[in-house]
C-alpha cells in the first residue's frame, strides 16, 4: 500500500499551498469567528495529537483560530452526541475516528447514526493494527497460531482494548474468516496488557504499533502480521494478515466531520483547507511518526469510506452484542 504521496509530491505541494490557502480564502466570508474540533479521547491521546498538529495549518488556511475541545468518555459517545446536536454551520468539527463507525454499525443502543448523523469532510489519516505476541513464544508466525487455534477450539486467548471497539471486532473478523475460536480478554491499561503478553499470560494481543513500540525496540516483542491487505509500509517487515486469510483488512482512520446538514460550500472550503494541511511535509512527518498515513479527500470520498466500512461491520455485531 503507497503513502499516497512521495517527497517530490510533498514538496511541490508545500510549495504551492500559499497560493491554494488563498485561494480557499477567497471562497466566501466563512470562517468568521473560531472553529473548534471536538474529539472524544483525553489530552495527549493519538487524536488530540493529530488536531493539534493540523491545526496550525488550518488557521492559516482559513484565517480563524482553531480550538482543539476534548471531550473523552463512553467510547468516544459523549463526543458524538454532543456534536451532532450543535448547528450545522462550520464553526463546530468532529474528529470522527473509524471506531465510532464500528459502535454505530453494531451496537443496538447506540446514540447515534454515522450515516444519518453527520456530514462529511475530509478524511484525515488511515493507519492499521497489528498482532503482537512474546518474543520467546512458540508461534514465530500468524499460520503457526491459527493452527494452533484450530486444533484447540477455545484454548488461546487474545488481549484487545475494549469490549466492541475496532479491535475487538477485527479479531472477531479475523476468527470469521479464518473459521478459528480464541477467547478475548479486554484491558482498560495497556502497560498491563503488554506485561501480559511478555509474561506469555496472553497467547497473543491485537493493537497499534504506536502503543507497542517501546517492547518491539527491546525485543520482547514480535509483531507476527498487520491487518492492512499488504504490507505497512511504516513498517514493512511485518506480513499482512492477508497472506494467510485472504481478504482480510482492517485500516482505521481519522477524520473530519460535522453535524448532518452541513451545506456543501462550507464541505468543500473546510475539505479543502484539510488537503493544504495533509501535504505539508512537516504535517506528513509528524503523522508517521505516530504510525499514521496522512490521507486527505473530498467530502463524496469520505462518506463513501464510512458506509463501506458500516456495511462490513454490521454483520459482526452479533459477535458482541447477541
Amino acid at each position: 500500500m503507497g503513502t499516497g504521496f512521495n517527497r517530490r509530491t510533498l514538496l511541490l505541494a508545500a510549495g504551492g499551498s500559499l497560493t491554494l490557502a488563498a485561494a480557499v480564502r477567497a471562497q466566501g466570508a466563512f470562517p468568521s469567528k473560531p472553529i473548534r474540533i471536538v474529539h472524544g479521547y483525553g489530552p495527549g491521546s493519538n487524536p488530540d495529537t493529530i488536531a493539534r498538529v493540523i491545526s496550525p495549518s488550518l488557521i492559516e488556511t482559513l484565517g480563524q483560530s482553531v480550538i482543539v475541545e476534548p471531550k473523552p468518555g463512553a467510547g468516544e459517545r459523549i463526543a458524538a452526541q454532543y456534536v451532532m446536536t450543535q448547528p450545522a454551520d462550520g464553526y463546530t468539527l468532529y474528529l470522527i475516528t473509524g471506531g465510532v463507525n464500528v459502535i454505530s454499525a453494531t451496537d443496538p443502543k447506540a446514540p447515534f447514526s454515522t450515516l444519518k448523523d453527520f456530514s462529511y469532510i475530509s478524511m484525515l489519516t488511515q493507519f492499521p493494527f497489528a498482532f503482537f505476541t512474546a518474543a520467546n513464544s512458540p508461534y514465530r508466525t500468524l499460520k503457526d497460531l491459527l493452527a494452533a487455534a484450530r486444533k484447540n477450539p477455545g484454548k488461546l486467548n487474545y488481549a484487545h482494548s475494549g469490549v466492541g471497539n475496532t479491535l475487538h471486532l477485527a479479531v472477531e473478523y479475523l476468527k470469521a474468516k479464518a473459521g478459528i475460536q480464541i477467547e478475548p480478554v479486554a484491558y482498560k491499561d495497556t502497560g498491563q496488557q503488554i506485561a501480559d503478553v511478555i509474561s506469555g499470560r496472553m497467547d497473543v494481543a491485537i493493537s497499534t504499533f504506536t502503543s507497542y513500540t517501546a517492547p518491539l525496540k527491546s525485543g520482547q516483542i514480535r509483531a507476527l502480521a498487520v491487518t492492512s491487505k499488504q504490507r505497512w509500509p511504516l513498517n514493512p517487515d511485518v506480513p499482512p494478515v492477508a497472506d494467510d486469510v485472504p481478504g482480510y483488512e482492517v485500516v482505521s482512520w481519522l477524520g473530519l466531520a460535522a453535524p448532518a446538514g452541513l451545506p456543501a460550500d462550507i464541505a468543500n472550503k473546510l475539505s479543502g483547507a484539510a488537503k493544504i494541511a495533509m501535504v505539508r511535509p512537516e504535517v506528513q512527518s509528524r503523522l508517521q511518526a505516530l504510525g499514521n498515513e496522512g490521507r486527505a479527500g473530498t467530502p463524496a470520498e469520505f462518506r463513501a469510506r464510512v458506509e463501506a466500512d458500516y456495511a462490513k461491520w454490521k454483520p459482526l455485531a452479533k459477535f458482541v452484542y447477541p
